[in-house]
Parts: structure tokens; C-alpha cells; sequence
């Protein structure tokens, strides 16, 4: 299970990349000065969030006495555990409480963070099924993945032109992206 950390930081480096690409000649963005480097700085304090987060929601639902030591609790890659689920609760909830105090447009970040968030999610299900050699079903990996590709295609090409004409509310698309892909995960 050491390979995980790998995993989570190439799917970082997606995130990271896509947030660049999608967000570096936004019209709202550029009114607010919000800069490509504040939005990465944000990306890198609710990556840290996202993971404690999904660390508690792991331990809560999985409880163990091993995670009682403080060392067992934070070395997820050698006493594995995270919650997508509660990641994702966390990170939103920061989100909001940090982009309020920094007078951030937190629905529009929130909106193109859900985005880089689908992402990076089929590329990490494939690149998680093949660092794990190949132990779990290799036909759902395969349907994982090629639903996570298919969400993020769909919302790249057809949400995101919409979005950026203002025809949709803020904040939105990141309800509806961080919705199915839960619902996805759920179900698989």
C-alpha cells in the first residue's frame, strides 16, 4: 500500500494542471484579482484539509485501536484508510469558511475545483488499479474509470462553456460534479 502516496500526488499534479489551464483567463478571476498563485495556494491548504478530513471520516467509520496512536493516525500510506467522502465534506466546508474570510468568489472557485477534482479521479482509479497489481475486478476498474472520464468530459465541454457565459448560478456545478461523483462511488 505504499504506492497510495503515489498515487495521490500524481493525481495532485492533474489537479493542479487542469486548475492552471481552466482558470488562468477567467473574466471573474481577473475583476477580483484573483491570481493563479492564490489559487494555488488554496489548492495546497485543501489538499492538506481534504486528507486530515478524510483521515477522521476513515477513523470514525472504521474505528481501531491502532488509531489511537497519533502516529498510526497520520501515516495513512503504511495503516491505509481515507474516506472519499469525508475528503470531500471537509474540503468543501474549508472552502467556504476560507473563502469567506478572504473575500474569495468561493462559489466560481469552488466550481472550477470540482472540475480539476473530476480530473484527476479516472486517472487515479486506472493508475490505483495498476499500482495494485491488478487485485481488485479488473472490469469494474475498468467501468470506474471510464464513468469518472465520462462525468468530467461531459462537464468539461458541455457545463463549463455554459458556466462561463454566467448562464448558470455559482457554485452549481461544483454541487452537481461532487454529487455525482459521490453517487458514483457509492454505487461502485
Amino acid at each position: 500500500m505504499h504506492f497510495f502516496i503515489l498515487v495521490l500526488l500524481f493525481c495532485f499534479l492533474i489537479f493542479l494542471f487542469c486548475l492552471f489551464e481552466i482558470s488562468r483567463e477567467d473574466f471573474v478571476f481577473l475583476r477580483k484579482s484573483v491570481t493563479t498563485e492564490r489559487l494555488f495556494n488554496l489548492a495546497f491548504l485543501t489538499m492538506l484539509v481534504g486528507l486530515f478530513c478524510a483521515r477522521v471520516a476513515y477513523v470514525l467509520f472504521h474505528p481501531s485501536t491502532t488509531f489511537l496512536n497519533p502516529l498510526a493516525f497520520l501515516l495513512f500510506p503504511y495503516f491505509p484508510g481515507l474516506s472519499l467522502s469525508g475528503g470531500i465534506v471537509g474540503v468543501a466546508g474549508f472552502m467556504y469558511l476560507y473563502g469567506g474570510i478572504k473575500k474569495l468568489p468561493v462559489g466560481r472557485v469552488s466550481d472550477f475545483f470540482s472540475l480539476c477534482f473530476l480530473s484527476a479521479l479516472p486517472f487515479g482509479s486506472l493508475l490505483f488499479f495498476v499500482l495494485s497489481g491488478g487485485k481488485q475486478n479488473l472490469i469494474l476498474a475498468g467501468v470506474t474509470f471510464f464513468v469518472y472520464l465520462l462525468l468530467f468530459l461531459i462537464f468539461l465541454f458541455q457545463l463549463l462553456p455554459i458556466h462561463r457565459l454566467s448562464k448558470m448560478k455559482e457554485g452549481r456545478m461544483s454541487f452537481l460534479s461532487l454529487t455525482l461523483a459521490l453517487l458514483v462511488a457509492l454505487i461502485i
